[in-house]
């Protein structure tokens, strides 16, 4: 039975909820949003996490895009 968990991408306006399968991981999260791992910092309820953390349902996920330049 699928869980649902709200996804923000910082420096978009909205939040959107997303159906995912108990245990899915941030990184399989990240894949399914169109968000590239190696180029974002994941926050999961307040807390920065690695991308093999589970979700559970009622989960925030902030998703903060690494800025580089020069």
């Amino acid at each position: 039975m699928a869980v649902e968990v709200r996804v923000k991408i910082v420096g978009q306006r909205s939040t959107r909820r997303v159906k995912v399968e108990p245990g899915t991981t941030i990184a399989e999260l990240l894949k399914k949003v169109g968000q590239n791992r190696e180029t974002v910092v994941v926050r999961l309820n307040g807390r920065i996490v690695a991308e093999e953390e589970p979700l559970k349902k009622g989960d925030l996920v902030e998703i903060l895009p690494v800025v580089t330049g020069g």
